[in-house]
C-alpha cells in the first residue's frame, strides 16, 4: 500500500462492496456537502437526527416509532427498578424458607411469570438504549468516511457529544450536592464512586461514541456480507459466553470488581449491541414494493421470540422454578432481552428507499411526523439520558421515600393475604414507574436540555 492509500484509505473505502455508486443518495451533490454530526442530547438521539445540515433540510427528522420505543426503554428500565424488591423476594427459594409477601408472590403463577417478564427489561432497555444510537451513529459516520476532512469533523462530533454526556453529569452532581445538603442526605453522593462506576452506563456510551468514528471507518471498508457474517459470530460467542456465565459460574455479584472478567461482560455485551446494531443500520434499505415483505418478516420473528420467551417464563412460573427465571434474568447475561431489543429496533426503524440508501437514512423518513403526539413522545425521549443519570443518583430516594411509600398499601394487603394483592402491586409498581419517568423528563427537559442549548451543545 503506497503512501497516499495509508494516509487517505478511509476516503476509498469498499463501497462497490455494497453496490453503492461513489455519488451517494444525495446524487453528485454529496461530496459538496458537510454531514451534521448526528445528534448529542441524549444518548439514542445522538443518531436519530437527520443527516445533513443543508439548507434543503434545516430541522431534525424523527422516526416517532423509533422515539417511542426509546420512550418504552425508558418506561422499562424505571418498571424494572421499581419492581425489584419485590421480584427478589418472590424468586425466593421455597425450600429454604420466604418471607410472607414472597411466599404470596411466588406462589401465584401470573404474578410470578410477570415479574420474570419485568425482570427481562433492565437489560432489555439498555440494550435499546445503545442499539438505537448505534444503528444510526454508525452508518451517519460510515457515509461520511469517504470525505475529505472526515477525521477533523468526526473529532469535533465526538468531543461535542462526550462534553454533552460531561456537562449532564455535572448538572446532575450539582442538583444532587445541593439536595444532600438543604433537603435530605443521599447515599453516596460525595463519593467517586457514584460519579463513575454508579453511572457506568452513561460512560460505557461515552467510550462508545469515542471509538465510533474509527469502528465506522473500518465496517465502511469490509463488504456486507462480511460485516454481517462478523457481527453474527459475535453474537453466538456472547451468547454462550454469557450463558456460561448466568447459569454455569455467576459468582458473587455483590462482590464483584473490575479485576473480575464477568463485571467485563456486561461492557463487552453492550459494546456488540451497540456495534450490531450498526451494522444493520448499514444494510441497504429494502425498496419501497418490499418494504411491507420486509417488516411482516421482521414482526414473525418478534413474536416468535416472543412467544418462546413468553412460554419459558410461564412454564417455569408454573413450576415454580425460580432459579431459572433468576437466570435468564441475570445481570447484562439475557440474551432474550438482547433480542427482542435487535428485532423492535428494526420493526420501528423500517423504511425503504433507492439501491444507495442505506436503512438507518431511509428510516428517517419512514416515521417522520409533525403531530402533537410525535413531537410530545419525541420531547420526552430526549431525557433518556438524564434519566439514567438521575435513576442512579436519585434512586435510593426515589425508591425508599416515594415509590414504596405509594406501595405500602397494596404492600400490607399483600401481606395479610388480599385477594389479587399481587396484581394490584404489579398494576400500581406500573403506573408509578410510568410517572416517574414522566416527572424526571419534564424536569429534564425543563433544565438539562436548556442548559445544553444555552451551551450550544444541544437542539
Amino acid at each position: 500500500m503506497t503512501r497516499y492509500a495509508v494516509r487517505h484509505w478511509c476516503r476509498t473505502d469498499g463501497m462497490e462492496s455494497e453496490g453503492l455508486p461513489m455519488a451517494n443518495a444525495d446524487s453528485g451533490r454529496a461530496n459538496s456537502r458537510r454531514m451534521a454530526d448526528v445528534g448529542a442530547d441524549s444518548v439514542s438521539r445522538d443518531g436519530n437526527v437527520h443527516a445533513a445540515r443543508t439548507s434543503r433540510t434545516p430541522h431534525a427528522v424523527r422516526n416517532v416509532r423509533v422515539e417511542a420505543l426509546r420512550l418504552a426503554a425508558i418506561v422499562g428500565i424505571s418498571l424494572f427498578h421499581t419492581m425489584m424488591p419485590w421480584t427478589a423476594q418472590a424468586l425466593c427459594d421455597p425450600a429454604a424458607g420466604c418471607s410472607q409477601i414472597g411466599d404470596m408472590l411466588g406462589s401465584d403463577p401470573t404474578v410470578l411469570a410477570v415479574l420474570g417478564i419485568i425482570a427481562l427489561m433492565g437489560a432489555w432497555g439498555n440494550h435499546v438504549f445503545f442499539m438505537i444510537s448505534g444503528f444510526y451513529l454508525i452508518p451517519s459516520l460510515a457515509r461520511r468516511s469517504t470525505q475529505a476532512g472526515y477525521w477533523l469533523d468526526a473529532l469535533r462530533g465526538t468531543v461535542r457529544r462526550v462534553l454533552v454526556i460531561a456537562v449532564s453529569v455535572v448538572l446532575v452532581a450539582v442538583v444532587a450536592l445541593a439536595f444532600d445538603a438543604w433537603v435530605m442526605p443521599l447515599v453516596n453522593v460525595h463519593l467517586v464512586w457514584q460519579w463513575t462506576l454508579g453511572i457506568e452506563f452513561v460512560w460505557l456510551y461515552a467510550a462508545f461514541v469515542a471509538v465510533a468514528p474509527v469502528l465506522a471507518c473500518l465496517l465502511r471498508r469490509v463488504p456486507a456480507r462480511i460485516r454481517v457474517a462478523v457481527a453474527c459470530v459475535l453474537v453466538v460467542a456472547l451468547v454462550m459466553v454469557n450463558g456460561y456465565v448466568a447459569f454455569v459460574s455467576p459468582g458473587d455479584a455483590a462482590t464483584r470488581g473490575l479485576t473480575d472478567w464477568r463485571k467485563w461482560m456486561s461492557a463487552i455485551t453492550y459494546a456488540v449491541s451497540f456495534a450490531i446494531a450498526g451494522v444493520a443500520g448499514m444494510s441497504g434499505a429494502p425498496r419501497p414494493a418490499d418494504l411491507p415483505r420486509w417488516r411482516r418478516r421482521w414482526m414473525k420473528a418478534l413474536v416468535a421470540v416472543a412467544a418462546v420467551v413468553l412460554t419459558v417464563e410461564a412454564v417455569a412460573a408454573i413450576r415454580r422454578d425460580v432459579t431459572l427465571i433468576a437466570q435468564l434474568s441475570y445481570k447484562s447475561t439475557s440474551a432474550a432481552s438482547m433480542a427482542l431489543a435487535f428485532l423492535l429496533v428494526m420493526v420501528c426503524a423500517s423504511g425503504s428507499g433507492g439501491g444507495s440508501v442505506d436503512l438507518a437514512r431511509a428510516s428517517r423518513e419512514a416515521g417522520a411526523s409533525g403531530s402533537v403526539a410525535a413531537r410530545a413522545v419525541a420531547w420526552l425521549a430526549s431525557g433518556i439520558l438524564g434519566f439514567y443519570i438521575v435513576q442512579s443518583v436519585f434512586g435510593t430516594v426515589a425508591m425508599d421515600i416515594v415509590i414504596q411509600g405509594l406501595l405500602a398499601d397494596v404492600t400490607r394487603w399483600a401481606a395479610s393475604g388480599g385477594g389479587a394483592a399481587g396484581l394490584w402491586l404489579l398494576a400500581e409498581g406500573t403506573a408509578v414507574s410510568v410517572g416517574y419517568v414522566a416527572v424526571v423528563a419534564v424536569l429534564d427537559g425543563l433544565i438539562r436540555r436548556p442548559v445544553l442549548r444555552m451551551l450550544r451543545l444541544g437542539r
